[in-house]
């Protein structure tokens, strides 16, 4: 019988593909129970670890979706392909970075909603869905400059978040729609924040892209529905 070794909390973030402070947070909602060395230390048994992401919802390098009802919806929106087309996109980005949390608010009815995250397990991201955009977000949408945010100060992306963050504004065409976050735990640097702010405008062309190529797979949906093809 071969017996899996038990992970510390840094392998088992790696594992999971979120970060230290998340994986905590998922013990503190009672998510996930490790278990203690006689010095105290945390071990995660693997088999539990494999309950929680069945639980929880985290996807391939710790991307989940906000809102799985809505992403399923076919609409002129084009939400399950913006979300999946950001996942692939975004991820270089946060590898080079070495952050540890980016997500992705997107303008909907003139409101601001989280739709996809990096790291982030799908009770918090229902949770960051649910709820307002934090301060940073709303500011860098309102003035489309980056904002420098402490992530413990707010506790965003999730109570026990650490280290330094940025927004930024995705537009098109001057008009705002979205924002863009990413947290790291090092200091970001005047070369990371330029290379942040080019991502942006590669993400705003690629979102706008997609919401182009659904409604135009919408229309061509219901003019072969009336043509009874």
């Amino acid at each position: 019988m071969t017996i899996e070794r038990r992970l510390t909390v840094s392998e088992a973030s790696r594992v999971l593909g979120m970060s230290r402070t998340t994986l905590l947070a998922a013990e503190e909602a009672g998510l996930l129970a490790p278990l203690r060395t006689p010095g105290g230390h945390r071990r995660y048994d693997p088999a539990e670890l494999r309950r929680y992401v069945d639980r929880a919802g985290v996807g391939p390098n710790g991307w989940v979706d906000a809102a799985p009802s809505e992403r399923r919806r076919p609409d002129e929106s084009g939400a399950a392909d913006i979300t999946a087309a950001v996942r692939v996109a975004v991820r270089p980005l946060v590898q080079a970075l070495d952050a540890d949390t980016a997500g992705l608010y997107l303008l909907h009815d003139r409101e601001l909603r989280f739709t996809a995250g990096f790291g982030v397990p799908r009770w918090l991201a229902e949770r960051l869905a649910s709820g307002p955009p934090p301060p940073p977000v709303t500011q860098a949408f309102g003035t489309r400059r980056p904002c420098i945010f402490d992530p413990a100060a707010i506790q965003f992306p999730e109570p026990r978040a650490v280290g330094h963050g940025v927004t930024v504004a995705l537009q098109r065409d001057g008009s705002p729609i979205g924002v863009l976050f990413v947290v790291t735990r090092h200091d970001l640097l005047p070369g990371e924040l330029r290379v942040v702010d080019a991502f942006r405008e590669v993400l705003a062309m690629l979102v706008e892209d997609q919401r182009r190529i659904a409604a135009l797979e919408h229309r061509l949906a219901r003019i072969a529905a009336i043509s009874g093809f």
